[in-house]
């Protein structure tokens, strides 16, 4: 390959499409010319690598690929230069040799070509990392180093040179030797897997076929689902001390006032003011006590000229009397108390009514029944009252590698976290979960466990994983078999892109991310508005707070992301560990820190961010 003239080609990162291999899972089809959408696979590949110095073609056989070409016609590798693979039947380590060999620039990113999904999103962000770090660039997904797509460098030659030549050709080990030298970055979009086989293509193309379902907004998903939920028309009548946390389903009025007669605020004696008038420190009046009342109790004497009544904090103030004097201001010897001040009219005088009238409306449809709220209704002299029925849910998790709490884990299996994660916090929401299900990775299992929630009368719908574009992933046809109406498959978010909403038997469904974070925030996301329209109730509304950031966000893209963070008194900490695969990092976060797309150079130490507080948390 030539030298460039105008400019230092090592500073540049080129691509490369991985079209070598022996195919014979695909009968011998090259699939670098597997048609897809007008166009076959590598150049649906190359238009999303547009961006680098170079894309080359690597190849096992030169003089096969030119009588390719030859065969094609428009399809043919022209304007690509193709390298052959120096070290021949080695798999993909062998073509990754050659082209670093070959090449001049420092950096390639290599796609394989049965990868036509590739993200060009995610392309641009690996690029952009190896700008900054000068590292060799790998994803993670499911927790575990992937190959492709991935940036590798010159400077990793020695290390590919040693692994051939002790005939070793698995990608995966050389990527474990390296570790420390090369940079992750945590991924859980669409587009990662590969298509090997006849049957994986035929499916790929189905899938394609189908009605498209483009990503689309945060905002516009929100209201799609928001259509297809219905207020829920039911309520139950509970007693006072069953109400904490539910929802009011009607207004509730004031039965009397409240406080229903005048009252002490005080222990000591109602009086007429006129009769305190010339009272001073020197000059004492004398008033002569005619009764005592407690709290509970009534006179039925009324207070005259130079009399007044005994009277306990919360007592009614008898007839007569326009104040209460306190106790420790006057002087009583037997009968007969010595007023030293002048008492003004209604001075320490709780009027009937104070609080609230007969009549009034204090509580509202769709308020959230706490202490408060419990207290005073039972002040209005109510026993019960009248709430909306709990929201029933049902959950159901995916997975054949799922393995229940308490069960031996044995190799390859993982425990259900995300199961307990989303109901517990639909518990935390005040939500009846009415049915809880584990399932293998099969489209009818999961029909018949989806039937048996709507049995089970719930009203909304839940499953967790197998809606990415996988093998396993059995969201889409599950709605297929279902005959359930699909809104949206993919939202513009990070983390939980791939999911997908719905309804069935007029029952919403939300199918989330597999991925434990991404698991959660799509219950924050979308199960709040929707609960918030069931109920009416307005603690589901979300909090927002303004902060100052802690530490710089650098991390930047062109959809919205949401990273667990703590709002401490103003100031935003965010979580290091913020992979959506990373369940732990989530404990003692009480927000969501918003990141706007488009922000070029992410968030900056000490910069005004907002949050998005986790209510009931």
């Amino acid at each position: 390959m030539a030298k460039g003239k105008d400019r230092d080609r090592k500073a540049d990162i080129a691509a490369c499409i991985l079209a070598g291999g022996k195919n014979s899972r695909m009968n011998g089809r090259k699939k670098a010319f597997l048609p897809v959408e007008e166009t076959v696979f590598w150049k649906k590949i190359a238009a999303k690598l547009s961006g680098c110095s170079a894309i080359y073609i690597s190849v096992e056989d030169r003089k096969k690929y030119e009588q390719t070409q030859a065969d094609v016609g428009e399809c043919g590798f022209e304007g690509f230069p193709l390298v052959e693979d120096l070290e021949k039947e080695k798999g993909p380590l062998g073509g990754i040799y050659s082209v670093l060999t070959a090449c001049e620039e420092q950096a390639v990113l290599f796609v394989p070509c049965d990868m036509p999904e590739v993200d060009q999103e995610l392309v641009d962000t690996m690029r952009g990392e190896w700008v900054r770090e000068r590292k060799p660039v790998f994803l993670i997904r499911d927790g575990k180093r992937c190959p492709f797509p991935g940036i590798y460098t010159k400077e990793m030659l020695p290390w590919i040179r040693r692994q051939l030549e002790r005939k070793d050709y698995k990608l995966q080990n050389l990527l474990n030797e390296i570790e420390e030298k090369i940079v992750c970055l945590e991924d859980e979009r669409d587009g990662g897997g590969n298509i090997n086989t006849e049957e994986e293509y035929r499916a790929y193309l189905s899938k394609i076929e189908r009605k498209e379902l483009v990503r689309i907004s945060l905002k516009e998903a929100v209201e799609k689902i928001l259509e297809e939920v219905r207020p829920l028309d039911a309520w139950e009548e509970l007693p006072l001390l069953e109400l904490s946390g539910r929802t009011l389903w009607e207004d509730v009025y004031s039965r009397h006032a409240q406080p229903p007669f005048p009252r002490s605020p005080l222990d000591g004696y109602a009086i007429r003011s006129q009769d305190s008038i010339g009272a001073d420190d020197t000059h004492g009046v004398f008033l002569h006590v005619i009764d005592t009342i407690y709290a509970g109790e009534a006179s039925g004497k009324k207070v005259g000229e130079k009399e007044a009544v005994r009277l306990m904090t919360g007592a009614p103030i008898p007839q007569g009397a326009d104040t209460v004097i306190r106790q420790e201001d006057v002087e009583r010897v037997g009968d007969t108390i010595s007023v030293f001040q002048e008492q003004h009219a209604y001075e320490n005088y709780c009027y009937a009514g104070e609080d609230y009238s007969a009549g009034t409306c204090l509580l509202t449809r769709g308020e959230t029944v706490g202490a408060a709220e419990c207290g005073l209704l039972a002040s209005m002299g109510y026993s019960h009252a009248k709430v909306v029925r709990n929201v029933r849910a049902a959950v159901i998790a995916t997975g054949s590698e799922l393995t229940e709490p308490g069960s031996e884990l044995s190799f390859g299996k993982i425990y259900n976290a995300n199961l307990y994660l989303v109901c517990s916090r639909l518990t935390e929401l005040g939500v009846s979960v009415v049915w809880m299900d584990t399932v293998q990775d099969d489209a009818r299992c999961l029909k018949d466990s989806i039937e048996k929630a709507c049995r089970l009368d719930a009203d909304l719908i839940l499953t967790i994983g197998g809606v990415s574009v996988g093998q396993k992933d059995i969201v889409e046809e599950t709605y297929g078999l279902l005959g359930a109406e699909i809104c949206f498959h993919g939202v513009k978010m990070k983390p939980g892109s791939p999911m997908m909403g719905g309804s069935y038997q007029k029952i919403p469904m939300l199918s989330f991310s597999g991925n434990p974070y991404g698991t959660f925030v799509n219950m924050e996301l979308f199960v709040l508005p929707v609960l918030e329209k069931m109920t009416g109730s307005q603690r589901y509304r979300v909090e927002y707070r303004e902060g100052t950031l802690a530490e710089t966000f650098e991390k930047t893209g062109k959809v919205p992301r949401f990273v667990r963070a703590r709002w401490e008194n103003g100031t935003v900490v965010w979580k290091r560990q913020n992979a959506s695969g990373i369940l732990s990092s989530l404990n003692g976060c009480n927000c969501l820190l918003e990141i706007p797309p488009g922000i070029g150079e992410g968030r900056k130490k000490g910069e005004k961010v907002w949050v998005r507080m986790l209510s009931s948390r």
